[in-house]
This record gives structure tokens, sequence and C-alpha cells, in this order.
């Protein structure tokens, strides 16, 4: 009764930290929407030309969205990585042409101005030039010769390119008027706000103060539970409902693979920007980068689901065949209709205002899908979470914090699908309005809820197999939990940093991210104990914990602690390196090492129980993950070497010149980014032979029940 009263207080602090940091969220968003980058109802020259509206300026904004320009470059760093960043290059462009570059505010100071409806802004008259310049620019990369940057030919209409225009000027004067804490760094234009330096301070005594004190405790609660009773669950073979989640594998990894075809796809643009076999016409880098994102996260997703059904019953929940079904189904027909949508909305074929909702949002930074696409990733979300809700109550004893915690991570992920979702019918008119809520989003399922998926799944499978004991899975996975949601969620503000938020976020920000090293830190702390325990026998469980080991020291340290949380984040740093190749390394070391691994072992766990895996097959998939996480790590090398070329571009030119094709084309960038090819040959050998193991594994599986 005890262990069950102190399992009930692990999971309950989950569910308060989930409650918290939304209604957090919720109690900001009020004050922050309120405190936006105004939009001036026009922009005048000194000697009344009439240089844009504000109007002009939204319709921009969507026409953005509409073309999927945010997955081709960025906008205040925001964005993909590939293409020019819009709004240094306009900066760049008001260097050159106006002198000095002044903007006048009409009535109040700017810093007052709350009704943005009816300000006026009054600027000098070579903006006219600045305008006109910055336009011809953007009409010869988006249309004129569009396909020799990556893109479909005369991609954008001229008449669209006036609005876009706009915008992009707009998005440069905010910068050069404060709102963006001094990004993107232009020499003697913009730099570095103070806070910026004061926030990056604050951040490392934060870190050093929490880390001593939380280190000591969880060292403890791990010796206190260390030698405590574990226990061996055999499970019976599966039943024929339970087969279906197989399906869901088949299909998982068929999608992983296709990912990472369009992974080479969108390297190749940058060697070659018109592209190979006439792709570019339907696949140009911008859809390509979206589905190759997008698809990602379908196919993980749709491993849980899939584990889910096949799990479930082993945790007290039956399913029947039909609601195996229609659980799966309804995952498939989300996932293939969210990147079809994708497909189909970037290629301008789905018509306005539709788009929005069936296609693709086009915002920048991976939120690309359509609005009912993710209304419904948080339906399953909440379908799968209710279930694991009932298994709390009728699973095992040791088990039920475990699969409670789990139910909670699917809620909390679910409710971030909706904020990404907002407004649903149409795009915000702000461009700070989108990057408040779709950051939300972006961090309630990776940093925030996802651990608190996948670590209690994982500390199950381990339980089960007589590997560690119950009591230290629950602390194990609570304190990851919690640590992951308070420190994920609210630590999101690092992304409002030069977003055009408020700038107590930027405090914020820099003060809660850099918490989420600590979690990270307990994952690999845990995994390598486990390692050296010395009580790993059958070949299933040496695959469960060299997985593990793999994931939380290539996946967590590696890449989200070296290559992201301690360095990035930091204000100072994050100000020069926002939005460049550093950025993208940390993501492939961190995604497909942590969501990645721990997907393709729920794959391995599912076909090991059906008859699919044999024992004397689980060392070859032991060697192919190993050789998996060698390529990504090669992958991440190059692209840090890639990323330093960047900075030294930035600090000696300004940012304006370290992103586009004509960078990426220069003969370092060019040469590292072939290098790229070594770790994308080798991690997409391992994986074609995992892929080829599973496909083999769930037909095997099949023939063995009929």
């Amino acid at each position: 009764m005890v262990k069950r009263i102190r399992g009930d207080v692990w999971s309950n602090l989950v569910l308060v930290a989930t409650v918290l940091v939304y209604v957090v969220y919720i109690a900001l968003a009020g004050y922050t929407l309120t405190q936006l980058p105004p939009v001036p109802s026009v922009v005048e020259t000194e000697n009344g030309t009439v240089l844009f509206t504000g109007g002009e300026v939204i319709s921009g904004k969507v026409l953005m969205q509409k073309y999927g320009l945010f997955d081709y470059g960025s906008f205040w760093g925001f964005g993909g990585y590939y293409g020019t960043d819009f709004t240094a290059l306009a900066l760049k462009v008001i260097n050159q042409t106006a002198d000095p570059p002044t903007i006048k505010v009409d009535g109040l100071a700017y810093s007052s101005i709350t009704d943005s409806e009816t300000s006026k802004w009054i600027v000098s008259n070579d903006y006219v030039k600045a305008y006109n310049t910055l336009y011809n620019e953007l009409y010869n990369i988006l249309y004129n010769n569009s396909s020799n940057y990556g893109l479909k030919p005369n991609f954008v209409s001229p008449n669209d390119l006036r609005n876009i225009t706009a915008f992009i000027l707009w998005g440069a004067m905010i910068s050069l008027l404060g709102y963006t804490n001094g990004f993107p760094y232009m020499p003697q234009q913009t730099q570095p706000s103070v806070n910026v330096s004061l926030s990056t301070w604050i951040m490392v005594i934060i870190l050093l103060a929490v880390l001593v004190s939380m280190v000591s405790y969880v060292s403890l609660k791990i010796l206190e539970h260390w030698r405590d009773p574990r226990i061996s669950v055999p499970l019976p073979p599966p039943s024929a409902s339970q087969r279906i989640g197989l399906i869901g594998v088949f299909f998982a990894s068929v999608l992983a693979g296709v990912q990472g075809l369009l992974g080479y796809l969108a390297m190749h643009y940058y060697v070659d920007p018109e592209g190979i076999l006439g792709l570019i016409n339907f696949l140009p880098f911008n859809v390509t980068r979206a589905l190759h994102l997008n698809m990602a996260v379908v196919w993980i997703a749709l491993t849980w689901i899939a584990f889910s059904i096949f799990a479930l019953p082993y945790l007290g929940v039956p399913l029947s065949r039909k609601l195996s079904f229609a659980i799966l189904g309804l995952t498939l027909f989300a996932g293939v209709g969210l990147l079809l949508g994708i497909l189909f909305s970037y290629n301008q074929l789905i018509p306005s205002p539709y788009w929005f909702i069936f296609g693709a949002q086009g915002k920048p930074n991976d939120v690309d899908q359509g609005t009912f696409w993710l209304l419904l990733v948080a339906l399953i979300f909440f379908l799968a979470s209710s279930l694991f809700f009932k298994a709390s109550k009728s699973t095992a004893e040791p088990l039920r914090p475990l699969t409670r915690i789990t139910a909670i991570g699917l809620l909390g992920s679910g409710i971030g699908a909706i904020f990404g979702s907002l407004p649903i019918i149409a795009p915000w008119p702000n461009f700070t309005e989108d990057q408040f809520f779709l950051w939300i989003m972006i961090h309630s399922f990776v940093e925030g809820f996802w651990p608190s998926i996948v670590i209690p799944v994982v500390l199950i499978l381990l339980v089960v197999n007589n590997l560690i004991p119950p009591s230290l899975a629950t602390m194990a996975a609570s304190i990851d939990s919690v640590s992951e949601i308070l420190s994920g969620m609210i630590g999101t503000a690092h992304h409002y940093y030069f977003g055009g938020e408020p700038l107590f976020w930027m405090y914020l920000g820099a003060s809660a991210s850099i918490l989420e090293v600590i979690p990270i830190l307990f994952l690999t702390y845990y995994a390598i104990l486990l390692g050296r325990r010395g009580e790993i026998k059958t070949e299933f469980q040496k695959t469960l914990v060299t997985t593990i080991l793999i994931s939380a020291i290539g996946g967590a340290f590696v890449g989200a602690i070296i290559g992201g949380a301690s360095i990035l984040n930091a204000p100072m740093i994050n100000y020069y390196v926002h939005g460049l190749q550093f950025t993208m390394a940390h993501a492939h070391l961190a995604f497909p090492l942590v969501w990645g691994l721990n997907a393709i072992l729920m794959w391995i766990a599912a076909l090991y129980l059906s008859g699919g895996i044999k024992e004397n097959e689980l060392k070859t998939l032991r060697i192919m993950i190993l050789i998996y996480a060698i390529g990504f790590i090669m992958q991440g090398i190059d692209l840090w070497a890639l990323g330093a070329v960047q900075l030294a571009t930035v600090l000696r030119v300004g940012y304006w010149a370290a992103k586009g094709t004509l960078f990426y084309l220069l003969s370092i960038p060019d040469l590292i980014a072939w290098l790229r090819m070594i770790g994308d040959v080798v991690a997409g050998f391992a994986a074609a032979v995992i892929i080829i193991y599973t496909l083999k594994g769930v037909i095997k599986s099949y023939k063995i029940k009929i």
C-alpha cells in the first residue's frame, strides 16, 4: 500500500507539472498578444510617397505561408536553413541604399503605440530605392530564376511579390527599431542588446545552482531504489488483435525509408540547386524539406500508436479487432492526409482558404500541417491517453504509475497540437503571434511531453525483463517527466529571444531552457548505470540496454546537450548562430537517435514477442543500430563544420551572407556539403538493413499466425 501511494504521488507530480505549464502559457498569452510588434496602417516617405500599407504587410505574411517560403528561407532566423534570411537580405539592401536608414513614427513614441491600426510610419526618401531593390532581388530568387535557387520555375507570382516585399521590409524595420533584440546581426547596423548578455549570465548562474542540488537528490534516490526487488513478467504470444499493431509497424518502417530518401534529396539541393530528374517541378526544396521533417513525426507517432495497440492488452486493456483497426486506420488517415496536404498545398493545388485547413499552414520551423490534420492528431493522442489511463487502473500494480505517466504525456501532446492549430480557420495576421503558438506545439511534442510518452514505455520493457526495479523505474520516469515538462515547456521561450515577443520572455527562456540539460543528463546517467549493472543475460536484454545506451549517449548527451540546450540556448551565442547549421546538427543527432531509435526499439520488441525476429537476428540489429548512430554522428560533425563557416561569415560580413544558394555554392561550403554524403550513406545503409528486417519480421509474424 505504501508503494502504491508513493507511485501515485510521483505520477500526480507529472500531472501537476502538465497543468502548471499550460496555465502559465494561457496566463501570459493575454499580455504577450497585446505587446506585438505593431503593423502600421501605412508607411510613407518624407515626401509623401506611400511605400506600402499594413494590409500589404499582413497579406505578404500569409502569402509566405501559402507558398511555403518559410520552409525555404527564414524570417528573423526562423524557418528553412537553405534559402536566404529574408529580413537580413532586406537589412543589407537598406544599408546599401538608405543613408542614414531613418524611421520616424507619427504621433506617440514607438514603444508607447498600442493601436497599430491607426499608426503611420515616416521613412527617409531613400526607402523607395530600398523597396525597389529588394523587390528586384526577390523577383530574381522567387520568380525569374527560381529554378536556380531550388524552387519551382516561375514560382511566385510577380503580383504577390509586392505584398511579400512589404512584409519582409516591415520585418527589417522592426529589427532596426529594436523589437528583435538587435537580430539579425549586421555590422554597423544591428547588434545584440544588453539584455542578451545579461540573460546569458543569469542562465549560467541558475544552471549551476539547480544542477548541484538536483544531481545530489537524484543520486540519493537511485541509491535508495537500486537494490529494490525486481520482477520478471513472462508474456504470452500476442493475440490476433494485438498483431494488428504490426501493420502499423510495417507502414511506419516504409515511411521511415521514404523519409530518408527525401533527406538525401533535400541535401542534394545544397550542391545542385536545380535538383535531379526533374523533381524540382513537384518536389522543390521547400516541399522536400517539409515532407522530410513531417514524415519523421508521422512514422514515429504511428509507431507509438501501433505499439500501443500491441502492448495495451498486456497492460490489462483488451482491444477488439474492430477497435484496433479503427485506431490504426484513423492514425494512417491522419498521417497520410497530413503529408499529402503539404505536397498539394505547396504545389498550389489547394485553393484559398482551404490550403490552411486541409493543406499546409506553412508556418516557420516545421509547423506545416493543415489545421484539420493537427486537430485529428490531437484527437488520436487523446484517445490513446484515455486507453493508458484505463491501463493505469488495470495493469499489474508496479506498472501503474508508468502507464499513468504515459497517459499524461499523450494528453499534454494532444493539447499542444491544439495550440499549433490556432487560429484554425485562417493565419494569424502578425508573425509574432505565429511564433508564440507554434513553439508551444513543437516543444509539447519534442522537449516537453514526448519524454513522458517514450521513457515510461521503455522503462516498462526494462521492468518486465527483470533489468531494473519497478520503484526505480517509477522514480526515474517521474523525475525526468516533471523536469522535462517544466524546463522543456517553459524553456520554449528560448525561441522568443528574437521573434518580437516582450523582453521578459528572453530572461524566462534563458533561465528555464538551460534546465533542459538536467533531465537529459539524468537519462544518460540511468542508461550508463544500467549497462554497468552487469546482469544482462538474454539477447533481447542486450538489445534493450544497447539501444538505450546509444540513444542516451549519442542522442541525448551529444545531440541534445553538447549540440543543443547547453550551448545554443545561451542568448549571446544564440544571437550569432540562430538559424544556422548548428541547429541542423542538433536536430540530426537528437531526433533520430532519441525518438527514432526508441521507435525502432518498439518495432524490435513487438516483432520479437510475435516471433517475427529471432534471437540470432538481434545481434545483427544491434550492430546496425550502432552503425546507424555513427552515421548520424558523422552528419552532425559535418553540419557543425558547415555552421562554423557560416558563423565566420556572420561575424565578418553579416547574417545575410551566411545563408542562401550563393553561400552554399562557395567552394568551402560546397565541399563540406558533399562530405555530408559519407554520414548519409553510413546511416542510410544501417537504416535500410533495419527496415528490411522489420518488413520481413512483420510478414513472418503473420505467416506464423496463419
